[in-house]
């Protein structure tokens, strides 16, 4: 992968990252659940996806710390995953209370 190509992707990262922080500011309730291959833009893994090309493997290290970080504790939602994507599952992010929260 060329410099600028890894460039791209962290920057495109970033904005899958704001957007999903968006939406989660923005969501009432204590649950919310976000597509596999939306969190898995936001937060990719260096390593590839060995279940599809469409969209890269997520990070779930990096996602948690980041969700900690705001308030939310992530796991996998299997479900709710359709039928054939079970690798993939939808992502379930529930409100800490406050007093477990983390801040960096």
């Amino acid at each position: 992968m060329h410099v600028s190509q890894a460039n791209g992707i962290q920057r495109d990262a970033h904005d899958w990252q704001s957007a999903l922080d968006r939406a989660l500011a923005a969501h009432g309730s204590e649950d919310a659940f976000a597509h596999y291959p939306h969190v898995a833009y936001a937060f990719p893994s260096s390593s590839p996806n060995p279940y599809t090309r469409e969209y890269p493997l997520l990070d779930y290290r990096g996602l948690k710390e980041w969700a900690t970080h705001r308030g939310w504790r992530v796991r996998p939602a299997p479900e709710r995953a359709p039928e054939g994507e079970e690798y993939s599952p939808p992502v379930r992010f529930t409100r800490l209370e406050d007093e477990t929260r983390r801040y960096h």
